[in-house]
């Protein structure tokens, strides 16, 4: 394909020539960065779902930037996530609010904790360790010796029966 190309790397301010294989190899890196550092320049906009995602818009077309500012990968404007629907809003809550509040929760802490003590040993044991000690499904799944598909299945049939046990109650 490039048998006529010649191929040269910058080593220490001077020009050495190089296969293209070796010329690949010495760029591909290079490129690499360089791709991750566009795609971090980018803008985060809101998504359909509601979560962000990276702007696929080109940043010379982009409101935000031609309004002066700089697409620097994480900044929002306010005024852009309101116009899109995000709500943005002090929640100053009255003292009577705060009691009702940590009352509801404290009740629903309680139906959960009583929704796990009906579950088997073994899950409720899955259950602390995943929940309360934080420890990923693939951790667990090495302490019980099981492949993580298995804990994956045990979370759902542990989902299922602590939302029967609370749609009840």
């Amino acid at each position: 394909m490039s048998e006529n190309k010649e191929f040269y790397v910058t080593i220490q301010g001077k020009k050495v020539a190089v296969t293209e294989e070796v010329y690949r190899a010495y760029v591909r890196p290079i490129r690499t960065e360089q791709r991750r550092e566009r795609r971090a320049w980018k803008c985060q906009v809101l998504g359909e779902k509601g979560n962000l995602v990276r702007c696929k818009e080109k940043c010379s077309e982009c409101e935000y930037a031609n309004d002066g500012n700089k697409a620097t990968g994480n900044i929002l404007s306010l005024d852009k996530l309101l116009e899109k629907g995000v709500e943005i809003a002090d929640k100053h809550l009255t003292p009577e609010e705060m009691y009702i509040e940590k009352e509801s929760r404290t009740s629903l802490q309680e139906q959960v904790h009583k929704a796990i003590s009906q579950l088997t040993p073994r899950q409720q044991e899955i259950v602390r360790l995943v929940y309360f000690e934080g420890k990923t499904q693939e951790e667990v799944a090495l302490l019980y010796g099981v492949d993580g598909s298995a804990i994956r299945r045990a979370m759902q049939r542990i989902y299922a029966s602590l939302k029967r046990f609370l749609e009840k109650n």
